[in-house]
């Protein structure tokens, strides 16, 4: 899942990053056009794999996240 992320958010532009907690709930915060994001949500609502507990904030002001990136725990 987190190279799924990964690889679709520089496909659409979308920056931001994604990390796993040691629960296993995913976590992302993500920013770029409306029209990217919308689809980027959807590409995880429709995975059989994508639990309810996890979470994608989409941010309405852009805060420069940059590149998409693998946030790594710690």
């Amino acid at each position: 899942m987190m190279q799924f992320a990964l690889d679709n958010a520089r496909r659409l532009g979308i920056a931001g990053f994604i990390r796993r907690f040691p629960t296993g709930t995913l976590h992302m915060e993500a920013e770029g056009e409306e029209e990217k994001l919308n689809e980027f949500v959807k590409l995880f609502e429709t995975r059989p794999d994508w639990l309810p507990e996890n979470k994608i904030i989409i941010n309405d002001k852009i805060l420069g996240l940059g590149r998409f990136y693998i946030k790594k725990q710690g």
